[in-house]
């Protein structure tokens, strides 16, 4: 698994300008060859290509199984959702063949209402398009060799002013040329990730408590899991320590986090380094965590001051909120922006108060 970035050749004037026109370049550069077998490069059989902006778990070799066995040149993961729980007018949909179950027959992205009746499989004339059901494209695909070498691999370039997406363009373009385009259904958890809300909510899906199997299934909470271990950078740190009585709820304190007596957490992530004063109140909040543990050893001076309250807030790094503030967006601001020439301050968006790193609260600060 490669991250491919975007690429520009001495002979070419910009960068690459969509998906696609990225795997492109990379692809004639010779950058997607295979290992090495006696000094040869080998050429893939298949190329797994999938988004870098979606929160999911799969198993690749079930997508390439369905690509093997339906003998397509190109395989869309997809999954079934109704149109009222997407933001459709950012995703991509697809319709299959009636004589094949998995064989794509439309493919639209960013659909109108008036495309969307057209793909949208609904249960009775009746029913309301926000219950019909869509097939969405998760961002990932099998391409074969055949359809990098005839297809992409002759694209010689895209004018300055254009752009290739693979959503918008490529597949499209296939299904145009006749080239089989399959679908492999994923019946796991899946979240685009296109929007800071969109990352907010999936953090927050984390610290939800009280679900059952079924319920948790489709939250980010599913993706903790023994079978499916997730690993992050290894830290010589002492464990979350809780001075006095402290009430939690659906909270995630990392390692070095301190937490001083009478404060109450409830539906928190607390970053690595935090150190939370005595008698603060503590909701729908995330601390992205501080890199040392200075404030930890300066216990006169936590990251969150005494008696403070945060609701739905975002804490970046090095930031230090003053005893007694408030911060709960309680003018309901949507977008909202205070920042100095430094760049400290705050930024709200979606409703959620963001405080930049390095940001100093003076004690009392509402916000």
């Amino acid at each position: 698994m490669e991250c491919l970035p975007s690429y520009q050749r001495p002979e070419e004037k910009t960068w690459s300008t969509g998906s696609a026109d990225s795997v492109r370049r990379h692809y004639q550069a010779g950058t997607l060859q295979g290992k090495s077998h006696g000094g040869c490069l080998s050429e893939p059989k298949a190329y797994i290509i999938c988004s870098g902006e979606s929160l999911y778990q799969m198993d690749y070799n079930d997508i390439l199984k369905t690509h093997n066995e339906t003998g397509a040149e190109i395989t869309i993961a997809t999954q079934k959702r109704k149109v009222g729980d997407i933001d459709y007018h950012n995703l991509g949909v697809l319709s299959m063949r009636e004589d094949m179950a998995t064989a794509v027959e439309h493919f639209k992205e960013k659909p109108s209402v008036d495309e969307l009746k057209e793909i949208a499989v609904c249960g009775d004339e009746s029913e309301k398009l926000e219950d019909c059901e869509v097939a969405v494209n998760m961002g990932i695909y099998v391409f074969s060799e055949r359809i990098m070498r005839d297809l992409l691999g002759r694209i010689e370039c895209v004018a300055d002013d254009m752009s290739l997406d693979l959503g918008k363009d490529f597949i499209p373009m296939a299904i145009g040329s006749g080239y089989a385009v399959h679908a492999h259904e994923y019946a796991g958890y899946w979240q685009p990730i296109r929007t800071f809300r969109d990352w907010y909510d999936a953090n927050m899906e984390l610290c939800r408590s009280g679900l059952t199997p079924e319920e948790k299934a489709n939250t980010a909470a599913s993706l903790v899991s023994h079978e499916f271990k997730i690993f992050t950078i290894a830290r010589c740190l002492p464990p979350a320590k809780f001075n006095g009585d402290v009430y939690t709820e659906g909270t995630i304190a990392s390692e070095g986090v301190c937490v001083g007596a009478n404060t109450k957490l409830t539906n928190a992530l607390i970053g690595p380094c935090v150190a939370i004063g005595p008698d603060c109140d503590i909701a729908d909040t995330i601390f992205v965590g501080n890199l040392s543990m200075n404030s930890i050893h300066n216990a006169n001076v936590p990251d969150v001051g005494k008696g403070s309250v945060l609701r739905g807030v975002v804490v970046d790094r090095d930031v230090v909120i003053g005893e007694g503030c408030v911060i709960n967006n309680a003018r309901g601001w949507k977008s909202h922006e205070a920042t100095d020439a430094d760049g400290h301050g705050y930024v709200i968006q979606d409703g959620i108060v963001t405080l930049l790193q390095g940001t100093v609260l003076p004690p009392g600060t509402v916000i």
